[in-house]
């Protein structure tokens, strides 16, 4: 067996602290070496082996997710472009609060960040992965539209209208906006590209979708400690049946989408006692 330094190793001569020393050398080992430590006779150095595999297993596949996601951007480089956005909402199923739109840019080359759509990471990895965003990404711009403007235009064109409003206040500005979904955004002037499923096919797109959710939870906690009844610190403003119980037991407050079905369902006049009305009248 071939370990650290190209010299050719007898395990059968060797500790298995000796071999695990040897093996903490060198980041890699290859699959001949792999085979050989899974080999021997002595369970712990199989173990040792199989530990190897897994954890090499792993972070090839990174690898190639990275080198996946950085696809996109790699191409629109070549064509000349420098300065590529990616752009992407959240809070579009909500019954309330804003929907936030994120724009980001980041340098060229692999962001070494682990960035992946932010529907398949934890609160904990968003919130990481947020600040590292933060100090890598040439530029983030945020776009939010509140819940009576969602109502006056339908959740969707609500959506585009803050996607543009993020892109809007990105410096440098973009040479070309990738969007996540099917569709773009009216009287932009900037090149633009919608891109289905972008968050889980481009990079910048998918940090995108971390910047936005976690702007995103972060004024619904905020409205959490004005609303408490209707525990938006938990649900974020989700149709969950603690949110739809709280609904029909206290009506709707200002932040709820009155033009969702849910929250036309169970709307109260805040004379009543509830909604606004109630919570304010319960803590004076």
């Amino acid at each position: 067996m071939i370990l650290p330094g190209g010299i050719m190793w007898d395990l059968e001569k060797l500790t298995v602290v000796q071999i695990r020393s040897l093996v903490e050398e060198t980041d890699t080992l290859t699959d001949e070496e792999i085979t050989a430590l899974m080999a021997d006779e002595r369970i712990s150095v199989q173990r040792l082996g199989s530990s190897v595999h897994r954890r090499q297993r792993v972070l090839a596949q990174k690898s190639f997710n990275q080198r996946r996601l950085y696809r996109v951007r790699d191409l629109l480089y070549q064509r000349g472009y420098r300065q590529i956005a990616g752009i992407d909402e959240a809070g579009r199923g909500p019954l309330a609060g804003p929907v936030v739109a994120a724009a980001v840019i980041l340098p060229p080359g692999m962001a070494c960040l682990g960035i992946r759509d932010s529907k398949q990471l934890s609160e904990a990895q968003r919130e990481h992965l947020y600040s590292e965003i933060e100090k890598t990404a040439i530029a983030v711009g945020i776009g939010i539209v509140e819940p009576r403007r969602i109502d006056e235009l339908n959740i969707h064109h609500a959506a585009l209208e803050a996607m543009g409003k993020a892109i809007a206040t990105l410096e440098p500005p973009p040479d070309v906006c990738l969007i996540d979904g099917r569709f773009t955004i009216k009287d932009l002037s900037l090149l633009q590209r919608p891109v289905v499923s972008g968050d889980r096919r481009v990079d910048v797109i998918a940090a995108a979708s971390i910047v936005a959710k976690v702007i995103r939870d972060r004024i619904m906690v905020k409205m959490d400690s004005r609303y408490p009844q209707y525990g938006f610190a938990e649900h974020k403003g989700y149709p969950t049946n603690q949110h739809l119980e709280a609904l029909k037991t206290y009506g709707p407050c200002s932040i709820h989408r009155s033009s969702f079905a849910p929250v036309r369902l169970y709307s109260r006049d805040c004379s009543s006692g509830r909604g606004d009305s109630g919570h304010e009248d319960r803590t004076a």
